[in-house]
Formats: C-alpha cells, structure tokens, sequence
C-alpha cells in the first residue's frame, strides 16, 4: 500500500459523470416503467384499501352483534 498513487483528477471525474450518467438513465428507465404500470398499481391500492374496510367494518358489525 505504501506505493499506491492517488487517481488523477480528470479520471476521477470522468467516473463521476459516468457514475450520475448511469443513474439519471437507471431513473429514467424507472419512471418510465412507472407510467406504464401506475395504473395497475393504483387499482391494486384501492381494492387493498376496500378489502381493509370490508374486514374493518365486517369485525366491528360482529363484535357489536354479542
């Protein structure tokens, strides 16, 4: 280790701007995976949502019953 230089400043932010280069294009590539499916998605919440309404109102209904 005691030989070790340090890497140049040009490479270095060569690395940087590939590194935020491959990110925006990783963030890209996500939202427009998203716009497609958010549809779906959005009808999977609701109908969770109603299921724990439907479960929440149907346990309260039984426990009032006794």
């Amino acid at each position: 280790m005691a030989d070790e230089t340090p890497t140049p400043t040009p490479q270095r932010f060569f690395r940087a701007c590939l590194l935020l280069l491959g990110g925006v294009l990783a963030l890209w590539f996500a939202l427009e995976l998203l716009t497609q499916i958010w549809g779906w998605l959005l009808l999977i919440a609701a109908i969770a949502v109603i299921w724990c309404i439907a479960v929440w109102a149907y346990r309260y209904w039984w426990s009032r019953r006794f």
